[in-house]
Order: structure tokens, then C-alpha cells, then sequence
């Protein structure tokens, strides 16, 4: 099987497309796995800038045939409209070492708006947990999103880029806090519960924000608050919320907008509509929570993505020099111990193969009264290592007679180790004729 990656994010197909496609993001997996029917495994990342897929296919099948069929679903999926033909979708493709290191990369926020934003690891285990729960997981796509977890952790602890500040989040909250008097006596109202909601909380708090309500249509606000200690807000009182609020934070970004312009016209009304101390309003999802039009209303500051992807800092060089260091370290070492795992039912079948053998034995022995007399217990033994030995030992000699005695030799030390394939190898040299024909004989000096 083979890794894939397959993304659309803010950098090649710009936030418009991205947001376009993450609408679609609600059981992906499970109707990509069924679309295409050669994949084994799926999940699905969506975040404020990104849509990734990490993929598990067979190596049968080409990256640019599922490339294809995937964005060719996507296309269909994105624009449901009978009466016009699907617009479509550019995705940018990994494959193999490639997508791993793309994946890991991605982890450590270094493909991220903000480069070292924290935030992406959360959500990257997450998606392994839905894909989990909708049977989209297959096990080399969980190895992979567990080590790239490993990978974000190192990145983060042997370099600066996730210093506070570093977040989509933590961005935005400064911008907002340029048209707010010292956010420590601000009343701040979030509108969500998800995984942004979590970060931006903590955001907050460490500027000094105490007064922090929530609000939820879901029933998830009230669990969410307490919690975090919050208030939380109803449909009911949200008008009221809105009103007494100076911040509003919203990351939903479930494809429709909840903060309209009539819901927001009387809270507006509460703030001076010369701007000196507006309503503002900070939107982070990428499918808009607020109405566009809500930002002309006077008395409102409406801060969106798009403006939080012009202020993000830049990141120092050697940071990120040293971050891709790292994630290139951690994708070789991932890729050896696949290859390895990839064994796996090569040592499972060997490991049955020697206890058929050993019960075989065991039945030929005679027990007396709950014992085994010990010559037949040693006679069983000599048995069973001659067995295994067989073929071997025939293996040895044929290997001789062609001419690849030295090629079986040096296969010891993969099969047996370095040390016995030593003193196998110092028989052999014991056992050589006078015309130089090395004999191995596996055992023979032990």
C-alpha cells in the first residue's frame, strides 16, 4: 500500500477554494472510500486553510489516476446543481515518502497561514479519531498521523515557532485588540464550540480576559462553559449577548452564516457609529459566520480571515530551516520502521510455522503420569531442530555447488544475526577445500 496526500489550501488554491470545498468536508471519508473502492483507508483534515486528504492506496493504483478520481468526486460533491456542469477542483498531490513528509510538515504548522500555529496538530488527531469512528482508518494512515504528531512535538520543543502568537487564533485576537480599549475589561461573546473555540479561549485568557461568555445552536454550549468556567449564552439571550458585548469571536464555519445583519443591527446601535469604540467582530471561520454585509453596519469592526492572512508575522528563517530538518529526520525514521511493519505477515507466518512444528512434536511424545521421560524429550528436540535445520542445510550446499556460497554467507546476518552468522561463518572458512569452495554448514560449530 501507498501513503497519498492530496490537499487544497490557502497557498496554491487560495482561501475562495478552499472554503468552497470544505462545505463539504461532512462524512467524506466513508463516501470517498465508496466512490473509489480501491482506497483502504481516509482522513480527512479541514481546517480554516486547508482541505488534506491522507489517503491509503494500493500501489497498483497510479497517484495521477487517484488524483483524478478524487478531484473529479470533490467537483461533483462541491456543486450539486443538475442544471450545470461541475466547476473544477485543483488539488496538489504527495505520494509515498513525500506525502509523509508533507503530512508531518503540516503537523508542525510549517504549511500553515501562521508557520508554527499549534493548532493543527489538535485537529489532525481529531480527524484520526473520525476516521476512526467511521471505519476510514486504516492502520498505516493511524502510524502515520501518530508520528506526525511526534514530529509536531519536537518541532515545537527544539525551535521558537510555537511561541505565543503563533496562531491564526492569537493573530486575529491582536488585531482585534488595535480597536478595543485593554481587552483585560473586555466583554468577549464566542460563537462555537469547536476546535478554534478551545484556542481561542485559551488566547484570551492569556491576555487577561475573564469575562468570556459562549453561545452554541448545537447543544454543546452549556458543557463547553462549564468546563472552561464561561458563561453560556442561549438563542434566547443571544441578542442580549450581542448587545452587551465588545468582542465577538465566531469559529463555526459550518457553511452558513449565523451572525446576520438584522441580528446585528441592534447590538450595533450600542456603539458609537464614529467608530471611536465599535462592535468587533472577529470571524475565523473559513466558510463565513458573518454576513459580509454585517461589515458596513456603523458601530461595527469586522475583522475576517482573509485580513488575518495579511498581518500574520513572518517567521525567522533558521526556525524554519531547522523545523524541515527535523521533519525530514522524522519521515526517514517513519519510512524504515513502515518498511519494517510492513513485515509483519512474514513474522507471523514464520512464528506459526515453528509452533505447527513444535506441536507436532509435542504429540509424538509419550507422557507417564503427567511426565515425559527426558531421552524422548531430548530425542523430540534433535527432531524439531532437524526439521528446521532441512532446508537450510540443503539451501547451503546448493548454494555452494552454483557458485554463491559467499552470497548465502552474507544473507546470515540478515536471517540469523551478526554474531552466529560469524561463527557460521568461521565453520565455513574451518571446512574449505584445497580448490577454495567454502562449505557452509549452519550449526555445524555450535
Amino acid at each position: 500500500m501507498t501513503i497519498h496526500l492530496l490537499s487544497a489550501d490557502h497557498r496554491t488554491q487560495g482561501l475562495d477554494a478552499v472554503a468552497r470545498l470544505g462545505a463539504t468536508a461532512a462524512h467524506l471519508g466513508p463516501d470517498l472510500l465508496q466512490s473509489v473502492p480501491q482506497l483502504r483507508g481516509a482522513v480527512v483534515l479541514g481546517t480554516c486553510n486547508r482541505l488534506a486528504l491522507l489517503l491509503d492506496a494500493p500501489q497498483s493504483l497510479p497517484g495521477g489516476a487517484l488524483r483524478r478520481d478524487v478531484a473529479g468526486f470533490l467537483a461533483r460533491r462541491a456543486d450539486r446543481r443538475p442544471d450545470a456542469e461541475a466547476v473544477p477542483v485543483e488539488l496538489t498531490a504527495w505520494s509515498g515518502a513525500g506525502a509523509v513528509s508533507e503530512l508531518f510538515a503540516t503537523a508542525a504548522g510549517l504549511e500553515s497561514m501562521v508557520v508554527g500555529e499549534r493548532e493543527i496538530a489538535g485537529q489532525l488527531r481529531r480527524a484520526m479519531r473520525v476516521a476512526a469512528e467511521e471505519d476510514t482508518l486504516s492502520t498505516d494512515l493511524a502510524r502515520a498521523v501518530e508520528h506526525a504528531s511526534t514530529a509536531s512535538r519536537r518541532v515545537a520543543h527544539e525551535t521558537g515557532l510555537a511561541g505565543n502568537g503563533r496562531s491564526v487564533v492569537s493573530v486575529g485576537v491582536d488585531l482585534a485588540a488595535r480597536h478595543l480599549p485593554p481587552l483585560q475589561g473586555t466583554r468577549v461573546l464566542i460563537v462555537g464550540t469547536g476546535a478554534y473555540a478551545g484556542a481561542t479561549v485559551t488566547a484570551l485568557r492569556r491576555r487577561g480576559v475573564t469575562d468570556i461568555a459562549v453561545y452554541s445552536r448545537s447543544d454543546r454550549a452549556t458543557a463547553f462553559a462549564v468546563g472552561r468556567g464561561l458563561q453560556a449564552v442561549d438563542a434566547a439571550a443571544l441578542p442580549a449577548a450581542l448587545s452587551g458585548a465588545d468582542l465577538v469571536i465566531t469559529c463555526r464555519g459550518l457553511g452558513a452564516p449565523v451572525l446576520t445583519r438584522e441580528l446585528i443591527v441592534p447590538a450595533a446601535r450600542h456603539h458609537p457609529a464614529d467608530g471611536a469604540r465599535p462592535l468587533v467582530i472577529l470571524d475565523l471561520a473559513l466558510t463565513r459566520d458573518v454576513e459580509v454585509a454585517v461589515g458596513s453596519l456603523p458601530g461595527v469592526r469586522l475583522i475576517d480571515l482573509p485580513s488575518v492572512q495579511r498581518a500574520v508575522p513572518a517567521a525567522e528563517a533558521h526556525q524554519v530551516q531547522t523545523a524541515r530538518a527535523i521533519v525530514e529526520e522524522e519521515t526517514a525514521l517513519f519510512e524504515r520502521m513502515l518498511s519494517g511493519r510492513r513485515m509483519d505477515p512474514v513474522v507471523c507466518s514464520l512464528r506459526g510455522h515453528v509452533a505447527e512444528l513444535v506441536e507436532e512434536e509435542v504429540a509424538r511424545l509419550r507422557v507417564v503420569d503427567g511426565r515425559v521421560d527426558a531421552g524422548d524429550a531430548a530425542r523430540a528436540l534433535h527432531h524439531l531442530a532437524a526439521r528446521m535445520l532441512h532446508h537450510p542445510t540443503v539451501a547451503a550446499r546448493a548454494a555452494a555447488e552454483a557458485g554463491r556460497g559467499q552470497d548465502y554467507l552474507d544473507a546470515l546476518n540478515l536471517i540469523l544475526g551478526v554474531e552466529i552468522a560469524a561463527d557460521l561463518r568461521q565453520a565455513a572458512c574451518a571446512s574449505t577445500d584445497g580448490a577454495g569452495a567454502a562449505v557452509p554448514v549452519p550449526g555445524g560449530a555450535r
